[in-house]
């Protein structure tokens, strides 16, 4: 879904975005000019190999995620890392949130059963 940043206000905006069986659905509320905030969820399922043995598992994600979405370039005040997700062009895409997150959360390293009980999990 994509929206446009200068129509956000401070109402909430609902989205849903889906990709691969997994779900991404929250609201977005501008929280000053170039800054929005994104609550959301991310629900579903997700094919993933054992970072040990290469056998397929699959990941079952329930994950709430609180984002910080800007229009343009973010500067911090601190110059530290924040969630924040930057837009160029005026629109938020929550397809790119959504894919982007999935890949975050895929970084991660993930067994299956056997390789957990071997590891000592």
């Amino acid at each position: 879904m994509k929206i446009r940043f200068d129509k956000l206000t401070t109402t909430p905006v609902n989205f849903e975005s889906s990709i691969d069986g997994v779900k991404f659905s929250g609201s977005i509320k501008k929280t000053t000019l170039n800054l929005a905030k994104c609550s959301g969820r991310l629900i579903g399922e997700l094919e993933h190999i054992c970072d040990s043995c290469g056998t397929d598992i699959v990941l079952s994600l329930d994950e709430e995620l609180n984002l910080i979405l800007s229009d343009g370039i973010y500067k911090d005040s601190d110059n530290e890392l924040s969630n924040t997700i930057e837009f160029f062009g005026g629109i938020i895409d929550t397809d790119e949130i959504l894919i982007g997150e999935l890949e975050a959360f895929k970084s991660d390293y993930f067994y299956c059963d056997k390789c957990k009980i071997l590891e000592g999990e």
